[in-house]
C-alpha cells in the first residue's frame, strides 16, 4: 500500500466490541427512533414468544388429564363457550379453544416478526449506505500515492461488499444480542418461578459456553480476514481480466488468465472450507452442550413426575421453556461467527477511512482571489515515489502567463511527474511550485484545480451522455456552453449526427466512439473550462497522422491565450512552442526555441534526428 495507508496499517487491530462501537457511531445517527420502534417489536416478539408451550400444557392436563383450571382461566373459558358448537363447558369445547389459541399466538408472533425484521433490516441497510458513501467519497480524496498501490479490484470489494458489516454487525450480531439477552431473562424468570433447581441446572451450560465463545474469538477472526482478502483477490483479478480484455483476446491469452483466476478461486475456496470448519466444529460443541442440559432437565423433570410432583403438562412446559431457554443461548454462541466476519469486513473498512492523505488542503489554506493569470514557477523541485529514490532533481523553471511550454525526453524522464506536481497529485519532496506567486501547498485543492485544464493521451470518458461528459469539470453549465465547447474543439458535427445528439449515452471509457471523437470531447472539456492554465500529455499520439493533423488546429485555438504545458514524444506537434524544455535523468538538460535546440545539436537534436531520420547538420554539431 501507498504512504496513505502506511500509519493506519501499523496500527493495532481493533478488538470486535472497539469496532461495533465505532460503526454505530458512524452510521446508526439517525436511525434513533427507528431502533427504539424494532427493539420494541422485538421484545413483544420474546415475550409472545412465552405463550407459545402453554395451550400444549393446558390440553394434556386438562382435556386429556383430570387437572383442573385455574380460576381465571376457568372464568375466561366459560364465557368463550358459550359461542360455540359444542356443549358449554366441554372439554372439547376447550380443546377447540386451545387449538384456536395455537393459531392465534403463531399469527401474533407472525406479524410482530415481520414487522420488527422489515424495521430493523432496514436500518441495517441504510447504515450500509451511509457508510458505503462515506468510504466512497473518501477514497475518491486519497492521493494518487495510495491508488498506485492499490489494485481497483480491492477497493471496490471493500466498498460493495466489506461495507455489508454494518449491517451484519448490526442486524446478525447487536440486535440478536439485545434480543437473545432479554428473551433469555424472561424465560430464565419464569423457569425460575416454577422450578429453581431444573432452571439453575439448566443454565450451568452457559459457562463453557461463555469460554468457548471467547477461545474461538481470534482463530474465527482471522480466518474470516483471510476469506475476505481472498474474496478481494478475485475481484482485483476479474476487473484487471475484463478492462484488459482486448489485450487478452489478441494475445490468446484466455486459457492463462482463467488458469490464474482458478488460483485465486482455489484460494478463496481452501479459506473459505477452513472457516467452515471451524464454525461447524465450534456448532457441533455447542450442540453437545445444548443436549446434555436438555438430558438434565428431562431427567430431573421424569423423576418428579414418577414422583407425583409435577404433571405430564409440567414436564412439556418445562422442556418446552428450556428448548426456549437454549435458542437465545444458542443464538448468542452461533452470533459469534457472523459477528467476527463482520469485524474482519470492518476492519478492512475502517484500514481505508483511517488513511489519511498525503495532498491535503493545508491549515489556513486560501482560494485564489480572481482567475489566475497563470504564471507558473518551480523553484529547485525534487520528487520521488519512494523515499531516497528521487525521480526529479531540482528542477527550476520560470513559465509567463500564456507562455506555451513543451516538455520532452525519453519514457521515464520525469515529464507526466512534474505536470502531476502542478495538480498537486502529488507534493515535491523539496522546493516548490508557485501560481501567480502562490505556493500551491497554500491554495485550496478545488481553487487550484479549478484554474488547471487537461487533455490526456487517453481520454477519461465516463459511462454517461455526452453532455455530461463535456461538461464533467462544470456541471452546471448551460447546454449552450456545452455546444460552444463542443464546436470549438471540432465535435458538434459528429455529435448533431448521433442519435439522441448531446444526451447519447457514451459506453465505458467511450469505447463506441472513434480515438479522434474521443479525443475532440476531451478537448471540448477542457473549452468549457476555460481555464488559464492548460496541461496537455501527449494528446495526439495515439492517433493517427491525419486525425493529428485536424486536431493540431483545434489545439492551437484552445491553447490561445493560457498558460500551456505540452508533453510529446512526437516533435512535430511542438515546433511551434515559445520553449522546449528537455528533461533527461530527472533534470533540465536544455532549454530554447526548436531552432535553438537543433543549432545545439544536443539531447533534442538527436531526438528529432530519431523520429525524423535527418542527421544533425556539422554546423549544428561545431556549435555544440
Amino acid at each position: 500500500m501507498g504512504r496513505d495507508t502506511a500509519t493506519s496499517f501499523n496500527k493495532p487491530a481493533m478488538g470486535t466490541v472497539h469496532l461495533a462501537g465505532r460503526l454505530l457511531k458512524r452510521c446508526a445517527p439517525g436511525e434513533g427512533s427507528r431502533m427504539v420502534v424494532g427493539l420494541l417489536l422485538m421484545l413483544a416478539t420474546s415475550a409472545a414468544t412465552l405463550l407459545q408451550p402453554w395451550p400444549l400444557k393446558l390440553v394434556l392436563d386438562t382435556v386429556v388429564g383430570d387437572h383442573p383450571l385455574g380460576p381465571g382461566l376457568a372464568r375466561a373459558f366459560h364465557a368463550m363457550s358459550a359461542f360455540l358448537p359444542f356443549e358449554s363447558g366441554s372439554k372439547m369445547s376447550l380443546l377447540f379453544i386451545l387449538c384456536l389459541g395455537v393459531l392465534a399466538i403463531q399469527l401474533l408472533l407472525g406479524s410482530l416478526n415481520v414487522l420488527s425484521t422489515q424495521v430493523l433490516v432496514s436500518i441495517g441497510l441504510r447504515m450500509v449506505f451511509k457508510l458505503r458513501c462515506a468510504l466512497f467519497n473518501h477514497i475518491q480524496r486519497l492521493s494518487l500515492t495510495f491508488h498506485d498501490a492499490t489494485t481497483v479490484g480491492d477497493s471496490l470489494y471493500r466498498v460493495t461488499w466489506d461495507t455489508y458489516c454494518a449491517q451484519a454487525l448490526f442486524n446478525g450480531g447487536l440486535i440478536p444480542a439485545i434480543t437473545a439477552s432479554v428473551t433469555l431473562v424472561g424465560i430464565a424468570s419464569v423457569m425460575l418461578w416454577m422450578d429453581p433447581m431444573m432452571t439453575v441446572c439448566a443454565l450451568t451450560i452457559a459457562l463453557p459456553l461463555v469460554i468457548l465463545i471467547r477461545r474461538l474469538d481470534r482463530p474465527m477472526t482471522e480466518r474470516s480476514l483471510r476469506v475476505h482478502e481472498r474474496e478481494s483477490d478475485i475481484s482485483t483479478r476479474v476487473q484487471e481480466t475484463l478492462s484488459g480484455i482486448r489485450a487478452v483476446q489478441a494475445f490468446c491469452r484466455e486459457d492463462f488468465e482463467s488458469a490464474r483466476f482458478r488460483c485465486h478461486a482455489d484460494a478463496s475456496l481452501r479459506a473459505n472450507l477452513r472457516l467452515t470448519l471451524l464454525q461447524t466444529g465450534s456448532q457441533a460443541v455447542v450442540g453437545l452442550l445444548l443436549a446434555a442440559g436438555t438430558a438434565a432437565v428431562v431427567w430431573i423433570a421424569a423423576t418428579r413426575v414418577i414422583e407425583g410432583r409435577l404433571t405430564a403438562g409440567d414436564v412439556v412446559l418445562m422442556v418446552a421453556y428450556v428448548a426456549m431457554l437454549y435458542k437465545p443461548l444458542e443464538t448468542l454462541a452461533y452470533m459469534a461467527a457472523t459477528v467476527q466476519g463482520a469485524a474482519a469486513g470492518a476492519r478492512r473498512v475502517f484500514t481505508l477511512l483511517d488513511a489519511t492523505p498525503d495532498v491535503t488542503d493545508s491549515e489556513g489554506a486560501i482560494t485564489l482571489p480572481e482567475k489566475a493569470s497563470g504564471q507558473v514557477v518551480l523553484e529547485n523541485v525534487s520528487f520521488g515515489y519512494l523515499e531516497n529514490q528521487h525521480i526529479l532533481h531540482n528542477i527550476s523553471l520560470q513559465i509567463s502567463a500564456g507562455e506555451t511550454i513543451a516538455l520532452v525526453g525519453s519514457s521515464g524522464a520525469g515529464k507526466t511527474t512534474l505536470v502531476s506536481l502542478l495538480l498537486r497529485f502529488y507534493d515535491p519532496t523539496h522546493g516548490r511550485i508557485t501560481l501567480d506567486g502562490y505556493d500551491l501547498r497554500t491554495l485550496k485543492l478545488q481553487s487550484l484545480r479549478r484554474n488547471v485544464a487537461i487533455v490526456l493521451q487517453e481520454p477519461v470518458l465516463f459511462c454517461a451522455s455526452i453532455r455530461e461528459n463535456i461538461a464533467y469539470g462544470l456541471p452546471d453549465a448551460s447546454i449552450e456552453a456545452i455546444k460552444a465547447a463542443a464546436r470549438a474543439a471540432g465535435a458538434h458535427k459528429f455529435i448533431e449526427g448521433l442519435p439522441n445528439g448531446y444526451d447519447a449515452p457514451i459506453g465505458e471509457r467511450g469505447v463506441t466512439l472513434s480515438g479522434g471523437q474521443r479525443q475532440r470531447l476531451s478537448i471540448a472539456r477542457a473549452f468549457l473550462m476555460d481555464a488559464p492554465v492548460l496541461i496537455m500529455d501527449e494528446p495526439t499520439s495515439a492517433l493517427d497522422a491525419e486525425t493529428e493533423a485536424h486536431l493540431l488546429e483545434t489545439l492551437e485555438q484552445l491553447m490561445k491565450g493560457r498558460t500551456t504545458i505540452i508533453i510529446a514524444h512526437r516533435l512535430s506537434t511542438i515546433r511551434g512552442a515559445d520553449r522546449i524544455v528537455v528533461l533527461q535523468d530527472g533534470e533540465v538538460t536544455e532549454v530554447g526555441t526548436h531552432l535553438e535546440l537543433l543549432a545545439r545539436g544536443s539531447v533534442y537534436a538527436r531526438l528529432h534526428s530519431i523520429q525524423f531520420g535527418r542527421p544533425v547538420p556539422l554546423q549544428s554539431r561545431e556549435v555544440q
